[in-house]
């Protein structure tokens, strides 16, 4: 078994593509760029978060200041600030586009489940580094989106079968550093933020220095032009500061980033117990999905059931995104036609997989039709 796993790792590791750097012929194409957008974005997330740390105060009562010390006195301070901001949501986007790509032209599938695999691990990763991040400005909103994204994990201690191990309980606190969030709390932060970027840098240096890869296979004009916009960006919308943080008050609603609002309304809608399972079921499923779809088919409609379930998934996190932001969701009213919905559509989806496995078995069944006879020679025809 060792050896077979060996063997996979090996010859998966031969296709890695991590940054499309084997699709450069397929440049002409936007989806195919996205890959490069990756490594570019990432890149000016770590020179800005480098210049940024210059400034930077890792205390509940220096990290605020010097974020506004930062923003409004050191030179160009409110760029480098806006760079990493809108750097960090475009590589969340990037990857997240990439991982639809991937999903959808059943990239996923041999050889490219490592690449797959990867890709999510970074999207999962990623999304750490930006709720550790978001603390680190140590204003109302960053603090209670963390307190109430470490709750998440007390849920463990619910599950029937396993009873309270204190296994939720004890993640949260090895987070917190304590029973609250508190200096502890922001250092540990601090120190896994940086710390996901200093480790992914280390391997994706080792493996460009051993495939030989090139690292940014976009054009001057490109890499030019996107600096520009995250320039403009950061000078037209001036990363706000919010309000100190103020554990005594809790402000309605509680938002975090952008990409954790989806997650975040699921979670409102679900009981205890089910809220803390979901996430850990939609990573297992995200990561496992290449070897779930074992059909050899990578058109999106050739695969009926798996196209529903990303294009769900989809539609709910645009959904949920709308529904906390516009503050319209009702608790007592939407679980119960979510549920319903979801039913509905994923019993369509089950007879509609069904019934192209029939269609396409049938196919296979059928003898192909003999070739026509010739035509008679118009000569013979003649006489």
């Amino acid at each position: 078994m060792l050896a077979n796993l060996k063997e996979w790792l090996q010859d998966r590791k031969q296709h890695l593509d991590l940054f499309d750097e084997t699709k450069t012929a397929k440049q002409d194409n936007p989806l195919y760029i996205i890959g490069s957008l990756v490594w570019l974005s990432w890149m000016v997330v770590i020179v800005s978060g480098v210049i940024l740390m210059l400034w930077y105060i890792p205390t509940t009562t220096g990290a605020y200041r010097s974020i506004e010390h930062i923003t409004y006195d050191i030179p160009f301070g409110w760029l480098v600030r806006g760079m990493h901001k809108y750097a960090a949501d475009m590589l969340i986007i990037c990857i997240t586009l990439r991982i639809y790509r991937m999903y959808f032209a059943g990239e996923y599938k041999k050889p490219g489940e490592l690449s797959w695999m990867i890709l999510f691990a970074s999207l999962v990763l990623g999304m750490i580094s930006g709720i550790t991040g978001y603390l680190l400005i140590w204003n109302q909103r960053a603090f209670w989106a963390a307190k109430t994204v470490l709750t998440v994990p007390t849920y463990y201690d619910e599950i029937p079968l396993l009873g309270n191990t204190g296994l939720g309980h004890a993640i949260t606190y090895i987070f917190l550093g304590g029973p609250a969030v508190g200096q502890a709390t922001i250092t540990r932060f601090y120190a896994i933020h940086f710390g996901i970027s200093v480790v992914f840098v280390i391997l994706a240096e080792v493996f460009f220095y051993r495939t030989r890869r090139r690292r940014l296979n976009l054009s001057p004009f490109v890499i030019v032009l996107v600096l520009a916009f995250l320039g403009w960006l950061s000078f037209e919308r001036l990363t706000d500061m919010g309000r100190w943080a103020n554990p005594n008050r809790t402000p309605l609603p509680i938002l975090s980033d952008w990409y954790f609002l989806a997650l975040y309304q699921l979670v409102k809608y679900m009981p205890p117990l089910w809220a803390g399972i979901a996430p850990a079921l939609l990573i297992g499923y995200g990561m496992l999905v290449p070897f779930l779809d074992r059909t050899k088919e990578t058109r999106p409609l050739e695969r009926p059931l798996f196209f529903t379930v990303g294009m769900l998934a989809l539609v709910y996190f645009i959904a949920f995104t709308a529904l906390i932001m516009l503050n319209i969701a009702v608790i007592s009213r939407d679980p119960p036609i979510i549920m319903a919905v979801t039913a509905v559509v994923m019993v369509a989806a089950f007879m509609w997989e069904l019934v192209h496995r029939r269609r396409k078995a049938r196919q296979a069944q059928t003898p192909p039709a003999r070739p026509a006879p010739p035509a008679p020679r118009a000569t013979a025809a003649a006489s």
